[in-house]
């Protein structure tokens, strides 16, 4: 026999996957995909395991042990990208603006409207290049960066400091 058959898989997952996802749970939060690796990985071995049982659960902790390090990798990576993320502005800003509520009032913006109200008003490009680099109609731009601004404008309207306009 080359590889294990349909019916052992099945029988193998209906009598031990229940068990299998609670031995995972003590090294990941995924512990059904541990299992289900490991399941899928079985039917991958040529010649078969000769105690399967005893293999799964063997290669059910590597793989839950592997998805916990990948967890913690993940976990850790958006914490060093949290905390050295550049702010949006760069250069000193006028005193009446509050760069933080502004910053905030961008990030509730369409992504389509804050990438044109960024190119337009910070990195300065005009209607037509903005509408090259997104492929729309001038038209289409021209109307979402007004639209974006008057939101902007809503959200930053409870202080006339924190107004936002184009020159």
């Amino acid at each position: 026999m080359n590889c294990i058959d349909r019916r052992q898989l099945l029988d193998l997952h209906e009598r031990h996957a229940a068990a299998l996802v609670l031995f995972a749970r003590q090294w990941c939060r995924q512990p059904d995909d541990a299992v289900q690796e490991a399941m899928i990985q079985l039917t991958q071995q040529s010649p078969p395991p000769r105690d399967p049982v005893a293999w799964l659960y063997s290669t059910t902790r590597r793989r839950a042990m592997n998805l916990a390090r990948a967890e913690r990798r993940r976990a850790e990576h958006h914490r060093r990208a949290a905390v050295l993320r550049e702010d949006w502005f760069t250069v000193e800003p006028p005193e009446s603006l509050d760069t933080e509520a502004l910053r905030e009032a961008l990030e509730t913006l369409d992504p389509l409207d804050r990438q044109i109200v960024v190119a337009r008003v910070w990195g300065d490009l005009s209607f037509a290049q903005i509408a090259e680099l997104i492929d729309r109609p001038i038209s289409f731009v021209h109307r979402r960066y007004h639209g974006g601004l008057k939101t902007l404008q809503r959200r930053l309207s409870s202080d006339p400091c924190k107004r936002v306009s184009r020159p």
